[in-house]
């Protein structure tokens, strides 16, 4: 079995406050990785600080379908609140 081909993975960023533990059902339930990007700003200067952000990272229909799972899962979390 070959390697992932690496031009066909994607990047989907995960939401500033989303539980963590949505998102490893993610991780494992679609088969990808959490992992750690910078986050590129227009107009930063070269040695500016650079934020970094976690994104989720794997096949394109993956994470279509994570997306819609975390959605889904925010939702029923921010219902409890109501």
């Amino acid at each position: 079995m070959s390697a992932p081909d690496a031009s066909k993975r994607f990047y989907l960023p995960v939401p500033a406050g989303t539980p963590y533990s949505l998102i490893a059902e993610a991780v494992n339930k679609f088969n990808l990785e959490l992992v750690e990007k910078d986050i590129v700003l227009p107009g930063s200067a070269k040695d500016e600080y650079v934020p970094k952000g976690w994104f989720l990272e794997g096949e394109k229909e993956n994470l279509v379908k994570a997306k819609e799972y975390i959605y889904q899962g925010l939702k029923e979390r921010i219902k409890k609140f109501e």
